[in-house]
């Protein structure tokens, strides 16, 4: 029985890992689709993001932008620099999410009050595929054009520094929601 058990621990702890570096490799390879859509959305949380939608947006990428996840107590003006006050008017602050299932539901939200069906989506490079995933999950007709934002350090380098972590615990997360949105699915399809 112990052997079993052991056996059995061993593969769920290797198919784990084969996950991780499968997961690894698909983040690094996301490449950012410089292409203009309905509007920018970008997840805050991470470094550089929200500068990244903001030259996007001065780019003509879009002419809406949408931040998520903003503290309430942020504004628009303290987001831009003097060059970019021109941009004030095509922005909207989400201030209800607090995670990316939030994010979601509230970009879902903005999206069809202003019935827009595309988007140009920034976020960290590592949290793009559970935030397309999530995205996906409550809008599946969103036509979502990835722009991930990377470190200045790539690959091996990456995962040398501490930041390697994220990409640890996103992984983790990303499973979540991936058996998540698979139960979803077997219910609905009991039902």
């Amino acid at each position: 029985m112990v052997k079993k058990t052991l056996f059995f621990v061993g593969g769920i702890c290797c198919l784990w890992l084969i996950g991780l570096c499968l997961f690894a490799v698909y983040a690094f390879s996301i490449r950012p689709w410089s292409v203009e859509r309905e509007a920018i959305v970008v997840l805050t949380g991470g470094t550089s993001r929200i500068s990244v939608a903001l030259r996007l947006l001065e780019e003509g990428k879009s002419q809406k932008l949408f931040i998520s996840g903003v503290h309430d107590k942020v504004s628009i003006e303290a987001l831009l620099t003097k060059k970019q006050a021109d941009l004030k008017d095509k922005i909207t602050l989400g201030y209800q999410a607090v995670n990316t299932f939030g994010n979601a539901l509230e970009t879902m939200e903005w999206l069809r009050k202003n019935n827009l069906r595309s988007i140009l989506l920034v976020t960290s490079f590592y949290h793009m595929p559970r935030s397309l995933l999530e995205l996906k999950e409550q809008m599946p007709e969103l036509a979502v054009a990835p722009y991930p934002v990377f470190p200045e350090e790539r690959g091996f380098a990456f995962l040398k520094t501490k930041n390697a972590w994220f990409l640890f615990s996103e992984y983790n997360k990303f499973i979540v929601v991936w058996i998540r949105k698979g139960l979803k699915s077997l219910f609905r399809s009991i039902e």
